[in-house]
Formats: structure tokens, sequence, C-alpha cells
């Protein structure tokens, strides 16, 4: 079944509704409906603020925190294989994305993400 519902908004609201476009970021449902980690939904949006560029930097501290789970995984190898690792492959098999991720290093310790995008138009299914 579907659903309509229809909403209204005064004329003296307008003004600032069209000037959200900007500052908020558009996520299409269907793109992230087959998503079944919540970290994953995250990475999904945090990327698509920067869909014009196509990658971004993030601090490990950031990331930790975009996530809330500044007190989990405290090594990068658990982190990685327990999280980013998952969520970059549910992305790709289940989103319109197709993503890479590497670490930035200073000396062993990873201090850094770069995350690499692009739209991936073809239609993944699962099966």
């Amino acid at each position: 079944g579907e659903a309509k519902a229809r909403i209204t908004f005064s004329d003296a609201v307008m003004p600032y509704l069209t000037q959200l476009k900007g500052q908020f970021t558009r996520v299409v449902i269907k793109n992230i409906s087959g998503l079944s980690s919540s970290y994953s939904i995250r990475i999904y949006e945090f990327l698509q603020q920067f869909r014009s560029t196509g990658e971004r930097i993030i601090a490990l501290n950031d990331f930790r925190s975009m996530l809330g789970i500044e007190n989990k995984y405290k090594q990068f190898r658990d982190l990685n294989k327990i999280l980013i690792k998952p969520c970059v492959d549910e992305l790709n098999k289940k989103s319109d994305l197709a993503v890479t991720v590497e670490t930035i290093k200073k000396g062993r310790t990873v201090v850094a993400l770069h995350f690499r995008f692009k739209e991936d138009k073809q239609i993944k299914m699962t099966i």
C-alpha cells in the first residue's frame, strides 16, 4: 500500500524553507532502505554532505564522535574489523554509492580516514 501526507506551510515560513537547501543533506530513503547497520546509515549521511567532491578526510576522533562510539573499539584494528570494513562493504553492496576508505597515519598510529566515493548507478539487489 501507499500512504500520502500533505503538509502546508504558511507564507511567512516559505522564505526560510527555501534557504535551507545548502544547509541540509538530502537523503533519499530508497538509497538507505537496504542498510541494516545504523553506523552504515550515519556514514552514508556523512558522505552525502560531500557528494560534490566525492571524498572526505575525517580525523579518527571526529569519526568516533560522529558515530557516538568514543568509548568503544579503542584499538583501530578492532574498529576497522568490526565497524569500518563491514559498513563500507554494506554501503557498496546495498546503497547507491561505491565507497573506498584508506587510513592516514602519523608514524604507526592511524589518525584519520580518507573516504572516496562516487554514485554507483547500477541497481543493487540482495539475494
